[in-house]
């Protein structure tokens, strides 16, 4: 017979269970045993991964070349124009380490942005803090870049400690991180705007001059060597319209995946009555106004230059806030669980574009984390094999973008040069570098303009380029090396472009 004695306690148990879930979903990372048990396991996600090289990202090899540039020649040149002084020059102290060093480095700046994050999702009072903590911990594009050398986390780690000062009322320091946030990568100026709309709308508008004061001051130090060697020339970067599809790829693909990618739009549909709230509250919250300007802003410097996901970082964070202010607990947690998961198995298409293939053919594959390693590999076996060509002395090889990489892996045989100085380059040590075997008389060069591809061939130095350089030579400078006597190399696949996001065939 049941009763009212054994009925109650059944009650408690179901009662109880939610406010278990409850406080799971709620813990507090920023308490310090449990702040060190997540770098732990931060840091052990990332162990696998750092030693196998610099990254996928071309960059991430050039910024090795400028810190051995600056140990062997003691002269700076930025790993390519307009500069990330505060990076690049805090790399070069620990180059003589490798990518071990350089890497860990990086890590050990992503995980004081997740510690700042932590921080703001505490003070801000965010609903299901651990969920949207452990989202920014191991989403995989953050996950990848945390651990590559690229400035990529090291900004947006500043970005982060700014605000987190900002709300701790303490505006210098703000500015200071905001500087040198800006001094990794200059687009983090543009955060700013929403800096400086909070304080306003904080009525602490007479501390708008010190935050905008310290975030001028450090960059316009950071940058005074490049400014000093390059002009106004230092602002040059690389701009190349990329096609729609290019842009749709990269969102899909590598930016949470096709999988993630699918989890957060249905997330946002079941809480589209929640997002109406949106508009009221941009206008009447203060950090609501911030998180919003933050993703636009980061919206409209991806969308002015969408070459790789990784430019989307800055999003990222203010969108996970805004993520757990506005979606339901149980759909928050499940985008999250398939964000995370995406990382190592996602849904795989053919090629590099979206086409109705995309979706008709699409399976089960290797996610971005997993991806990433696979191009990582290809890249190594594929300057392996270059090494190993049967090229004949006095020679010139062309090798297009895998150029940085092959020359800081074979760095022992090969001594850096300069083919020209030219301000105009956006990176003087790669893109107008040259390497050389002094005992062979070959030398590598990323690519050849016409005017140096007539002179080594007046010379009488036998020619040679990659399929990846013909291609590149005949879009920028205008020749087609091959219909000229210039020889390819064709190892029967490609190096597998890295986008600093896992670009392979997936």
């Amino acid at each position: 017979m049941t009763t009212a004695a054994t009925i109650e306690p059944a009650r408690s148990a179901q009662a109880a269970n939610p406010d278990v879930i409850a406080r799971i979903l709620n813990y507090d990372f920023t308490q310090p045993l449990a702040f060190v048990a997540l770098a732990i396991v931060y840091l052990a996600t990332r162990a696998p991964f750092i030693n196998t090289g610099y990254g996928t990202d071309p960059d991430a090899w050039r910024v090795a070349i400028s810190g051995y540039w600056l140990w062997d020649h003691h002269e700076f040149y930025p790993s390519r124009l307009p500069g990330y002084p505060v990076h690049e020059l805090a790399t070069a102290v620990v180059i003589k380490g490798g990518w071990l060093a350089t890497n860990s480095l990086t890590v050990l700046v992503s995980l004081l942005g997740l510690w700042f994050f932590a921080r703001l999702v505490q003070l801000l009072d965010i609903p299901n803090r651990a969920v949207v903590v452990i989202a920014f911990a191991f989403t995989p594009l953050i996950w990848i870049n945390s651990m590559t050398t690229m400035d990529y986390m090291w900004s947006l780690s500043f970005v982060l400690g700014a605000y987190y000062f900002l709300l701790l009322e303490g505006t210098s320091r703000a500015g200071f991180m905001l500087g040198l946030a800006a001094g990794c990568r200059l687009p983090a100026l543009a955060m700013l705007v929403p800096f400086v709309v909070y304080l306003w709308r904080d009525d602490r508008r007479e501390e708008i001059r010190d935050l905008v004061t310290w975030t001028v001051f450090v960059p316009v130090v950071a940058y005074a060597p490049i400014a000093w060697k390059y002009g106004f020339l230092f602002l040059n970067f690389y701009d190349a319209k990329v096609d729609v599809l290019n842009v749709l790829r990269l969102l899909g693909k590598d930016t949470l995946g096709l999988l993630g990618s699918m989890a957060v739009l249905a997330a946002a549909a079941v809480s589209l009555p929640r997002l109406a709230r949106l508009p009221s509250d941009f206008l009447r919250d203060k950090n609501v106004t911030v998180w919003i300007l933050a993703i636009g802003i980061g919206v409209v410097v991806f969308l002015r230059l969408p070459h790789e996901a990784a430019y989307l970082l800055p999003v990222y964070p203010f969108g996970f806030l805004v993520m757990a202010k506005y979606f339901q607990r149980w759909v928050l947690t499940g985008a999250v669980a398939v964000i995370i998961l995406a990382g190592f198995v996602d849904l795989t298409s053919p090629g590099d574009e979206i086409t109705s293939e995309t979706f008709t053919n699409a399976e089960l594959g290797s996610g971005l984390i997993l991806s990433n390693q696979d191009t990582q590999e290809l890249q190594r076996t594929f300057v392996r094999d270059l090494a190993n060509q049967q090229v004949p002395n006095r020679s010139i090889v062309s090798l297009g973008f895998i150029y940085p990489q092959f020359v800081i892996r074979n760095r022992d045989d090969l001594e850096l040069g300069i083919l020209e100085k030219d301000r105009g380059s956006i990176s003087q040590l790669s893109d107008k570098g040259k390497a050389t075997n002094r005992e062979r008389d070959i030398t590598y060069v990323w690519l050849l303009d016409w005017d140096a591809f007539e002179e080594y061939r007046a010379q009488g130095f036998t020619l040679f380029h990659t399929l990846d350089s013909g291609r590149s030579t005949a879009g920028l400078y205008d020749y087609r090396p091959a219909l000229l006597g210039s020889t390819a190399i064709d190892l029967g696949r490609g190096p597998s472009g890295g986008s600093g996001a896992a670009r392979t065939d997936r």
